[in-house]
C-alpha cells in the first residue's frame, strides 16, 4: 500500500495510487469523499459500544483505550491522506472507526511501509493492521487474518496502452512497477515463471517502498505497467483518466484480510465479532457504497480463508 504524505485531491490527481480486484464501479465519483463526508446514498448507521464484544478485548487494549493500527497510507480508496496531509481517510479508515465504536476503543492509524507491517506486528509495535493486505497461506504462519473484502490482481498502463499490454503474458520482457512485498510484487514473480515456461523473457520488476511511487514510475515512463490489486488501480483510472487505463481482467479473486499477530487470539476474536456486528448493522454496506466497492464485498468475517 504507498507513498507518504500524498495529497490526492488536486496537486497529485494524476498520480493517485490504485489497488484491487474487479474494478470498483467505474461510474463512481471521480474524486474521493472527504473525511467525514462522502457521496454515499446508503442510509447512515449509528454504531455504539457493544459491552459483550468489548469484554473480549485483551486487558492491555481495554486499559489503553487504543488499538495501534499499522497501515501503508497511500493506497486509495482504502487508506490515504486527506488534503490536510494528516487525516487518514478511505474505506479501511472508516471501517476502523466503526470497529472502534463497537469495541469502545479508538483505532489509531500509524503510517508505515507495507513490507515492514507483519514484522512490526510480530515485534509488538502494532496490535493489528488495516492496510488491504491479501490473506495468503504463507502469511498465516505468523498472523491470523479476519477477512473483510475480496479483490483480484491486474495491471495498469499509460493512456492509450502504447506497449500493447493487454494480457498478463504481454508483461514478459516488459518492466512492471510494484509495491515491495505487496500482492503485485508476488504476482509478478508468478508471471515471470509463466513467461519462462512459455519460452518468453522474464518480467523486469521494479519494487518501490509504496504504491504511489510505483504509479509515478509508470507516469514518468520508467515502467511499462503497474501490477497491483484492481481496487486501487481502478481508483487511479477514475482520478486520472487522461493518464492511465486498465485493460486486463483480474487474474483471480483473493480475500483481503485484517492481520492480527498469531499470539493474540483474544484480539482476533474480538475484532471478528465486531466486524460481524458492523456487517449485520448495515454499516458495512454503507461503506461499500461510499467507496464504490460493492463488488468487493465479503460477508461473514471468516478467518484465514486465503490459499
Amino acid at each position: 500500500m504507498r507513498l507518504r504524505h500524498l495529497v490526492l485531491a488536486g496537486a497529485l490527481s494524476t498520480v493517485t495510487a490504485v489497488s484491487g480486484c474487479a474494478a470498483p464501479d467505474a461510474t463512481g465519483p471521480a474524486s474521493a469523499p472527504t473525511a467525514g463526508g462522502g457521496a454515499s446514498s446508503a442510509p447512515a448507521v449509528t454504531l455504539t459500544k457493544d459491552d459483550a464484544i468489548a469484554a473480549m478485548l485483551p486487558d492491555t487494549i481495554k486499559s489503553a483505550g487504543v488499538v495501534r493500527v499499522a497501515s501503508g497510507v497511500s493506497f486509495p480508496p482504502m487508506e490515504f491522506f486527506d488534503t490536510d496531509n494528516k487525516t487518514v481517510i478511505g474505506f479501511d479508515a472508516d471501517l476502523g472507526a466503526d470497529l472502534g465504536r463497537v469495541l469502545g476503543v479508538k483505532f489509531e492509524f500509524q503510517n508505515t511501509n507495507f513490507d515492514g507491517i507483519i514484522g512490526g506486528l510480530n515485534a509488538g509495535r502494532y496490535d493489528l493492521a488495516l492496510t488491504s493486505m491479501i490473506d495468503k497461506k504463507e502469511r498465516q504462519a505468523t498472523v491470523d487474518f479476519v477477512d473483510y473484502l475480496q479483490s483480484g490482481v491486474t495491471f495498469m498502463v499509460a493512456k492509450g496502452n502504447p506497449k500493447g499490454v493487454k494480457d498478463k503474458l504481454d508483461l514478459c520482457g516488459k518492466t512492471a512497477a510494484v509495491e515491495k512485498s505487496a500482492t503485485g510484487d508476488l504476482s509478478v514473480d508468478d508471471i515471470t515463471k509463466e513467461c519462462t515456461a512459455a519460452g518468453k523473457p522474464a518480467v523486469t520488476k521494479q519494487p518501490f517502498p509504496d504504491q504511489a511511487s510505483a504509479v509515478q514510475a509508470l507516469q514518468s515512463g520508467r515502467a511499462d505497467a503497474v501490477v497491483a490489486l484492481d481496487l486501487t488501480l481502478a481508483y487511479n483510472v477514475k482520478t486520472a483518466p487522461e493518464a492511465f487505463q486498465v485493460d486486463a481482467k483480474p487474474f483471480g479473486t483473493l480475500p483481503v484480510g485484517l492481520p492480527v499477530p498469531k499470539n493474540n487470539p483474544k484480539l482476533r476474536d474480538a475484532v471478528q465479532a465486531a466486524l460481524k456486528k458492523v456487517i449485520d448493522s448495515g454499516a458495512y454496506d454503507a461503506l461499500l457504497t461510499k467507496w464504490n466497492l460493492q463488488d468487493q464485498a465479503l460477508k461473514g468475517a471468516p478467518i484465514n480463508t486465503g490459499q
